[in-house]
C-alpha cells in the first residue's frame, strides 16, 4: 500500500501560512493546524463555450466568438503561475487568506445572506501589464485546490468582454444575459467551484452618468444594467467567485463599484521586486544552458553566488555515499542574499543587475518579463553566451525601452 502510494506522488509542497502576519520566518510545527491537500492536475485542452442562442451577428452571416473559456482546475497549464508572482508586498497571500475565509463562511448554510451582504467579487486595478490578470488566474488554480474539501472539481471562466460587445441595437444586453444563464447552469453542481474572471470590465460597466451625458448609445447603459443585474443574482450562489480587473477604475460605473467586497490596487514594481523578476529569468536561462555562468568566471564572485544540490545517481546495490553527487549550479543569488554576500562587490552579475533593476522603475511587469529574451535576441549573437554578455545586453534593452520602445527594425545579414 505504502509503495502504490509512493509511486502515486509527484510531489510534496510546503506552501503557506495562512496566520497572522508576523516578522517570524519560522513556525514551530506544534504551535500551527496542518492543512493537507491532495489533489490531480487536470491535463487537455479548455473549453470554448460558443454564443447560444442565434444572435444579430449570426444571421449576418458573421463568425460568432466565443462567450467565455473554460479551464479546468487545478490546471496543469497553471501550475507553477503562483510561485512565479513578485509584489512589494504580499498581496497574494492576502487575498488568498481573504477570499478563503470568505468561501468557508458563505458555505454555511444556516446563514441568512440578506443579513449579511456579500457579493464574492473583487477587483484588482491597476496600470496595464502590471500582474492583475496573471494574479486572478493563480488565485483561482490556488482557491480550488484550498477548498478542495468543500468542492470535488473546479472551473475557471474566463469572459470574453469582446464578444459581449454587439454593433446591434440592444444586442449587448442579450448576450450578456445568455451568459450569466450559462454560469448559473454551470453552478447548479454545487460541488463545482465556479471562478468567474471578467478582464478590463470597464469595457462593460462604464458609468452610466457619463453615458447619458455624452449622449451615447442606449445599448451601452443596457449591457451595464444587465451585468449588475446579474451579478446580483450570483451572490446567492456559495459556490461561485467573480474576479475582476480594470486599468480604468474611474470609467467603471459607481453602482458597481459599490458591489465589489475588496479593491486591491496593484502597481508596477519596485526595484527589489524588478531585481526578483529579473533574476528568474535569468536563472531559467542558465538552468537552459542559453545563458552560461561560468564561461568566464569573474574574480570578484564568490561562492556565495553558488548553489549546491544533491543529485542521485542510478541505484545501487547499497545506499553508500558514491550513491550521491555534489553538482555546483552557479545562479543568481536572491535579493537578501545579494545584499549580505555581494554588498562590496559591484562588479559581480547580481550587483550588476541590482544596479539595472533600478534603472527599470516604472516598467510593467510584463515588459520586465520579456526584456531578457528580447535582449538575448537583440544584442548577442551566439548561440549561447556567458552572464556578463547577457547583462550588458540586458542594459541595452533597457535603454531602448526607456528611450520609448525598442528598435522596430534590425538589418539582417544573409
Amino acid at each position: 500500500m505504502a509503495t502504490t502510494t509512493a509511486n502515486r506522488l509527484e510531489s510534496i509542497n510546503v506552501v503557506d501560512f495562512s496566520g497572522k502576519e508576523d516578522e517570524s520566518s519560522y513556525h514551530r510545527l506544534y504551535d500551527v493546524r496542518l492543512d493537507v491537500q491532495a489533489y490531480e492536475l487536470r491535463d487537455g485542452e479548455d473549453d470554448s463555450t460558443p454564443k447560444s442562442g442565434v444572435s444579430q451577428d449570426q444571421e449576418n452571416g458573421e463568425e460568432p466568438m466565443p462567450q467565455f473559456r473554460i479551464t479546468h482546475l487545478p490546471s496543469k497549464k497553471l501550475g507553477g503561475l503562483w510561485d512565479s508572482l513578485v509584489f512589494d508586498t504580499p498581496i497574494p497571500a492576502r487575498l488568498l487568506r481573504f477570499v478563503t475565509r470568505m468561501m468557508f463562511i458563505m458555505k454555511n448554510q444556516r446563514l441568512n445572506s440578506t443579513v449579511l451582504n456579500r457579493n464574492t467579487l473583487l477587483l484588482l486595478h491597476g496600470p496595464p501589464g502590471s500582474g492583475k490578470t496573471t494574479l486572478c488566474r493563480a488565485l483561482a488554480q490556488k482557491l480550488s485546490i484550498r477548498l478542495g474539501r468543500h468542492f470535488s472539481s473546479g472551473k475557471l471562466v474566463e469572459i470574453n468582454t469582446t464578444s459581449m460587445l454587439s454593433k446591434w441595437f440592444s444586442e449587448s444586453g442579450k448576450l450578456i444575459s445568455r451568459m450569466f444563464e450559462s454560469i448559473h447552469a454551470m453552478a447548479d453542481e454545487g460541488t463545482t467551484f465556479i471562478c468567474v474572471l471578467i478582464d478590463e470590465v470597464e469595457s462593460l460597466t462604464g458609468s452610466r452618468e457619463k453615458s447619458a451625458n455624452g449622449n451615447e448609445c442606449s445599448d451601452a447603459l443596457r449591457a451595464t444594467n444587465q451585468l449588475l443585474t446579474g451579478l446580483d443574482r450570483l451572490r446567492h450562489r456559495s459556490n461561485v467567485m467573480v474576479l475582476c480587473t480594470s486599468n480604468l477604475m474611474s470609467a467603471i460605473d459607481p453602482a458597481f463599484i459599490d458591489r465589489v467586497d475588496i479593491k486591491q490596487h496593484i502597481p508596477n514594481p519596485c526595484p527589489p521586486a524588478i531585481y526578483s523578476i529579473f533574476r528568474s529569468c535569468f536563472n531559467e536561462l542558465i538552468r537552459c544552458d542559453i545563458v552560461t555562468a561560468n564561461l568566464s568566471p569573474s574574480p570578484t564572485v564568490t561562492d556565495d553566488v553558488q548553489s549546491e544540490c544533491l543529485v542521485q545517481l542510478p541505484p545501487s546495490s547499497s545506499p553508500t555515499e558514491s550513491s550521491w553527487v555534489i553538482l555546483d549550479q552557479v545562479s543568481i543569488p536572491s535579493f537578501t542574499e545579494m545584499n549580505i554576500h555581494l554588498w562590496n562587490q559591484p562588479h559581480s552579475p547580481a550587483r550588476k543587475l541590482w544596479h539595472l533593476a533600478q534603472r527599470s522603475e516604472g516598467v510593467s511587469g510584463r515588459t520586465l518579463r520579456r526584456l531578457p529574451f528580447l535582449a538575448l535576441a537583440l544584442h548577442t549573437y551566439s548561440e549561447t553566451c556567458d552572464v556578463n554578455e547577457a547583462l550588458a545586453a540586458l542594459d541595452l534593452a533597457i535603454n531602448e525601452e526607456t528611450r520609448g520602445g525598442l528598435v522596430k527594425e534590425e538589418a539582417v545579414a544573409d
